[in-house]
């Protein structure tokens, strides 16, 4: 009985969704069904396969949304976090890259952006990308991202000061 029940909930959920954010949904419903009495939800391999299969179907749906709306910078954006779950980050600095020509001024682009290169060990560009974002949370005065920001600037700073004299000498 709880096999069927799993199986709807998750049809219902993407089914409804038709803007993108399927993924998550699934993985929330996924992660709450886990946690009833008798789940064995996270206990093996056919888990992880459930996980991945689930992130490439992300893809594969952000992919069929940007060839109906190659203009659509979301997208791009939510492509590049379906590829940052399988950990393929050459691909997901490419659709970040993708939304920031869309949206140049998305401070969230450039904060994602920069801790993509941070995960490929790139720190001259994840440093440029955060110092772009924190740059555009004060212009918009949102202080929680201002701290964020400067958190994870100080962060890369002790992480890359070969690279922190590099982009300060750049300024």
């Amino acid at each position: 009985m709880s096999q069927n029940l799993q199986q709807h909930i998750l049809f219902d959920v993407c089914f409804e969704n038709k803007g993108g954010s399927c993924f998550r949904q699934i993985f929330f419903v996924f992660l709450f069904l886990s946690l009833m009495p008798g789940s064995h939800a996270w206990g093996g391999e056919t888990d992880f396969k459930t996980f991945r299969k689930a992130a490439q179907g992300e893809i594969n749906l952000q992919k069929k949304l940007i060839e109906q709306d190659p203009l659509d910078f979301l997208s791009y954006f939510e492509l590049g976090l379906a590829y940052l779950k399988l950990g393929r980050h050459e691909e997901e600095v490419q659709a970040y890259q993708e939304a920031l020509n869309l949206s140049p001024k998305s401070a969230q682009i450039h904060y994602n952006l920069s801790i993509a290169y941070d995960h490929m060990k790139e720190g001259r560009k994840a440093i440029h990308h955060m110092q772009k974002a924190r740059d555009l949370y004060v212009t918009k005065r949102n202080h929680r991202k201002i701290r964020t920001t400067q958190r994870q600037l100080k962060r890369y700073y002790f992480s890359y000061p070969q690279d922190t004299r590099a982009a300060n000498s750049e300024k």
